[in-house]
């Protein structure tokens, strides 16, 4: 049983990554389809289809290196606009859901929107 499937969708990214696939399945959910519109404007996977028929999403090609989970279905971190975290590297990508919809940090920060601290991808 799946409990979150932004969590799971992050861990099969990370786990396909690292073992070098080309392709991943992955259970279909609106908040997903905009975590990987997100990651494919930033460049951390070529693209992505959505299967209707299966309810399911084909990323092809990720180029994750490690995706660290800021919020978990027990804990939700929040942050404001003023004290949004940086990533570990220059390329990372924090994800941050605001009331605008999905952002990076540095969009939000822009944007002085603070929210729910989704996840670090570098």
């Amino acid at each position: 049983m799946i409990n979150s499937l932004s969590c799971d969708l992050f861990i099969r990214i990370k786990n396909a990554s690292l073992s070098g696939k080309k392709t991943i399945t992955a259970p279909f959910s609106s908040f997903s389809e905009n975590i990987l519109i997100k990651l494919k404007s930033h460049g951390f996977i070529a693209g992505f289809s959505v299967d209707k028929d299966k309810k399911s999403f084909v990323i092809t090609s990720p180029r994750v290196t490690d995706i660290r989970l800021l919020s978990k279905p027990g804990c939700r971190l929040y942050s404001k606009h003023s004290s949004l975290p940086w990533g570990k590297t220059q390329n990372s990508l924090i994800i941050v859901s605001t009331s605008a919809g999905l952002l990076s940090q540095k969009e939000a920060a822009v944007k002085k929107l603070g929210g729910e601290l989704i996840a670090e991808i570098y």
